[in-house]
């Protein structure tokens, strides 16, 4: 089959190619997947420059899948289904970028009829994390939850998850809360849309230093803040916090990240929000925008010369 491969020499940067491997053999409990779709993640970009210490090489790169099941157990026999990666797939096994992939039986979900493969294979990692944020700020029917870049990939499933929890949502775009276009960098609008109170939980997806602070400062008495990103590019990820506001405001800081979960626990997940998928109450990104491009032109989409890359498999 064909994969592409990311090789590493020494220290050097590992560098991307297209092989001939041979197709995996599932084992007891594992799925051989015909891959239809693989996304390109921002994650699987960073691993592809050697940005994971414990990524071993050569490695079949690619986190996020959708395919259908061609090996396993017979009640997956033939079922499309999608998934995503735990901290070894596409790090020190192989992962989804190619033609075939084996997946334990636990860590994929079942693909929901009105989503193309495509779609499904966008979804894998910003719903399992924004499932994840939510669960780790322990959200419930009655908070607000204010979003902090709440229309990219992870934010927007954060909003959506929890408007269909009943959660009232305030959506903030990097310069300040999006209501009726309104651009305020101190979030005071946050406080006015809750009677004073600010909201219970802030997810930040954006990892701007000054946008952080201002939300901090919003939070409700026993509010809680979940980091799911920091700043990148040699920029200082030290956070200063005010421990006196935080301990009589009583707020928790909550860091979440599902590349340290185990690919059962994600596919779990997955299952759960399964029938929010097929019902329409969460949406995945419409197929024309996911940049699709073939496995030959795979290395483009890792170099940004396509944007939203999605490796799609014809067959």
């Amino acid at each position: 089959m064909k994969a592409l491969r990311a090789t590493r020499q020494g220290s050097s940067p590992p560098t991307l190619s297209i092989e001939e491997v041979p197709i995996p053999k599932p084992g007891p409990n594992e799925l051989l997947i015909k891959i239809r779709a693989s996304a390109v993640q921002p994650a699987d970009i960073l691993n592809s420059k050697g940005g994971f210490p414990h990524t071993t090489f050569p490695r079949t790169l690619g986190k996020d899948f959708a395919g259908v099941v061609v090996e396993g157990p017979p009640s997956w026999k033939d079922q499309p289904v999608f998934g995503t990666s735990g901290h070894s797939f596409s790090f020190t096994i192989d992962g989804a970028n190619a033609e075939y992939a084996v997946l334990p039986a636990d860590a994929v979900a079942e693909k929901s009829k009105n989503l193309s493969f495509a779609q499904a294979a966008s979804l894998g990692t910003p719903l399992t994390t924004a499932s994840l944020t939510l669960e780790r700020a322990n959200v419930t029917q009655s908070d607000t939850i204010m979003v902090l870049g709440a229309t990219g990939a992870v934010g927007s499933f954060v909003m959506q998850i929890a408007q269909a929890k009943g959660c009232k949502t305030i959506s903030v775009g990097r310069h300040g809360t999006d209501v009726n276009s309104t651009v305020d960098p101190t979030l005071q609008t946050a406080r006015t849309l809750t009677n004073g109170k600010g909201p219970d939980v802030v997810v930040d997806t954006v990892g701007d230093f000054a946008l952080t602070k201002a939300a901090f400062e919003t939070l409700a008495f026993n509010g809680r803040m979940a980091f799911i990103t920091a700043p990148r590019g040699g920029a200082s990820t030290e956070l200063g916090v005010d421990i006196l506001s935080l301990y009589r405001r009583q707020v928790n800081l909550v860091g979440c990240n599902s590349a340290g979960l185990e690919q059962g626990v994600l596919g779990s997940m997955l299952r759960e929000l399964g029938p929010l998928l097929e019902e329409g109450k969460l949406r995945a990104p419409e197929e024309g925008s996911l940049g699709l491009v073939g496995l030959d032109r795979a290395v483009e989409a890792y170099e940004g010369r396509v944007k939203k890359g999605v490796i799609v498999f014809g067959g």
